[in-house]
Parts: C-alpha cells; structure tokens; sequence
C-alpha cells in the first residue's frame, strides 16, 4: 500500500470532447491514472466507439512498452468501458486491466476474499486495520470496477478504519465472471457481507448508482448505522430518461404501464441507431440487467427507486451530489432530502464548480470529497461520545 503522501487526486475538469459523457469519461480517465497530456491528445481523435476502443488500446500497449504499468492498466480499462459486451475483447480488456492493476498494487492480491452469495460468491477486498475507529463496506454502481477504487479505499484505510470493498450482482467480476445479473434488493448482497464478516456498527458508502443501492440496503439492514450516498439516485428510471425531456417520460411510463412490447423495443432499437450513447446505454443496462431487450431493462430500472422505502432509513446519512452532474439531474438531490423524514440526522452536501468538485461523483476533485466523508463520520462518532 503506498504511504498516505502518495494519495495525490487530480484536480479540475476539463474540455476534452465535445459529447458531455465521452468528456466525462476522459476526466475519470486523468483521475483513475491517465496522463493529462494524453488525454488531451485523445480527445479530438474520437468520433466514434471503434476509434475509442482503437486509441486507447493504442495509448495502452504504448504505455506498457515503456513500462509504464499505471497509465497502461488504466487505458485498457477505459478500452473496455464502451466495447459492446457481445464483443469478445471486452473481456480480453478487462483481463488485461486487472491483471496490470495487480502489478501496480501488489497488496490487492492478498486482500482478495469470497463472499458466499447465493449459489456463488461476490469478490472483494479487505483491508484491515488493527486500530479501527470502525468499518466502513464499500461498492461502485453501474458500471464501475473496484479496482479503479484503489486509491480511494486505502486512504480511507489509512486515516484508520476497516475497509471491505465488494462487487455485488451487475457489477464487475460478479458480472463478468460469475454471471450475477444486477438486482434492486441490495439489501442481499450487503447481507452476505455482514453475515460473512460478522459485522455490526457498518458505515457505508455507495458510488453512483451505489448511492441508490446504499440507501436501499439501509432500509432493510439495522447493522448500517451510517450511510453515505456518493453521488445519489433518487430514481433511476427518472434518470435515464431525463435526457429526452417531460413527454419523453410520460410515452416511456405509458407503454410500460400497458404493456407494449414490441411498439417500445421498435421505439428504443430506432433511438439506438441514432445515437452513439443510447445504443451503448441500453446495451451496457441490458448486460447488467441480465435480461434481452429494452422494454425488460427499462422495466426493470423502475424498480430502482428509494421513494417508497426513504422513510424506513433510521440511521445517520449523508448525501453528496455536485451542481454540474452530466447525469443525474439536481431536482433528485432535493427529492432525495424531502424523502428522508425518519433518519437520526441527514447531511447534504453539494459541491461546486468553486471548488472544482461539481462533477458527477465528485471526479474533478475526489479527495475533497472523500476528506468531506471522514470529516463527517468523524462528527457523528464525536456526537456520539458525547451523548
């Protein structure tokens, strides 16, 4: 593990493309170990996915025959984001990602555990802490890797906690590899890992769509006594169809409701044909959603929604969101504030452009978001002593 003054975050967000998403995921390309200046170079050579997946890979195998295990590990990894999961480089991609990762964080390794789940098993890692002010459980969303977390997990381990990072169906290698469709009941996942670590006093904290499944799982487990919603989704249905504006939603919601299968695949397929991120989007949802057509995914992304199940969370929260979220739109954070009546206390912070953290999930200034996290837990174990 490197030392704590190794833990150096990128800080800004910058133009690299013109397309909101693609730029975003240039900017988390710089925080998760790309060069900037290779970045920068990339950006006005990519028109299409198939010049994504190419020039990465090129910048990827440049890197790596220099040695430099780092900035390769992460270009395949961004090679791999977009590739179509029905191409077979996506999972050559991503081989070569972990495999590199282990190379540069060779602790990773021995950290590795099994968490029995179902009939298979959720991977993650421990870390821990012979002094540990507490545990905190921590997962992505909907389509990130653990690994690319490294960074974020170890500082928290070092300013003194345990610290248990897992995939949960839909998500990394419990996808890729063992087959685990995503699920709304997260409450499941984060079970079997309570159960396997005999865990009580949780802290924890979800990532993007992880911050729907984190406050999810809270509803239904009293061993979380706080939980962190790092960058929450109110409803992701709301979310995806957000982009294509109010009557957009309500046809989306009216062919849902009346069951119209095919007329809302043959809508969808005609959309995907005509944008480069819809036809990603669906594909990537309906890959993790473990299911075959549009009409089930979007289904299915209904059901991902804290409305009815916000007033059964008791504990400690804190929600984080950033005013310049390409993704998910301002009002869920306001939504998600008035929804939470029953909880112990509710911190809601969001950041700003001010303070170069207004991207989605903080990605422009990371560590200030994670130093807001400890800073919080920190406050709530202080109030605590005191009562």
């Amino acid at each position: 593990m490197m030392p704590k003054s190794d833990y150096k975050f990128p800080v800004g967000y910058y133009e690299f493309h013109k397309h909101p998403n693609i730029n975003y995921q240039l900017n988390r390309l710089v925080t998760n170990g790309g060069l900037f200046e290779e970045v920068k170079e990339l950006g006005p050579k990519i028109k299409d996915f198939d010049d994504w997946k190419r020039e990465l890979i090129a910048l990827a195998d440049n890197a790596l025959s220099e040695d430099r295990i780092l900035n390769a590990a992460v270009y395949y990894r961004a090679a791999e984001f977009f590739v179509s999961p029905n191409d077979p480089d996506k999972h050559i991609l991503y081989e070569k990602f972990v495999d590199l990762i282990y190379q540069v964080y060779e602790d990773l390794t021995r950290r590795k555990v099994k968490i029995p789940y179902e009939n298979s098993y959720l991977p993650g890692y421990h870390f821990k802490n012979d002094e540990a002010k507490g545990t905190v459980v921590i997962f992505g969303g909907y389509d990130s890797l653990i690994e690319e977390f490294y960074k974020s997990y170890s500082y928290i381990n070092e300013m003194g906690y345990e610290v248990i990072v897992f995939e949960g169906p839909g998500q990394g290698a419990a996808l890729k590899k063992n087959k685990l469709a995503m699920t709304h009941e997260w409450e499941k996942p984060v079970k079997a890992v309570l159960d396997h670590f005999k865990l009580n006093d949780v802290i924890l904290i979800g990532i993007s769509l992880g911050g729907y499944l984190s406050l999810r799982a809270t509803a239904f487990e009293p061993r979380i006594s706080k939980v962190i919603a790092f960058g929450m989704i109110y409803d992701f249905f709301q979310v995806l169809l957000y982009a294509g504006g109010p009557k957009i939603r309500e046809m989306a919601e009216k062919l849902l409701d009346s069951n119209q299968v095919d007329l809302f695949n043959k809508i969808m397929q005609k959309r995907m044909k005509s944008d480069l991120l819809v036809n990603w989007g669906v594909n990537q949802g309906m890959y993790v959603f473990g299911v075959k057509s549009p009409f089930e995914y979007i289904k299915k992304a209904r059901l991902f929604s804290t409305a009815n199940i916000s007033d059964k969370i008791t504990c400690d929260v804190l929600l984080l969101a950033g005013t310049k979220d390409h993704f998910i739109p301002l009002e869920m954070f306001y939504k998600q504030i008035e929804a939470l009546k029953n909880v112990r206390s509710l911190t809601a912070r969001l950041f700003t452009e001010q303070e170069n953290a207004a991207s989605h999930c903080q990605m422009d200034n990371f560590k200030l978001a994670l130093d807001v996290i400890l800073n919080w837990i920190e406050q709530i174990d202080n109030r605590d002593k005191k009562l």
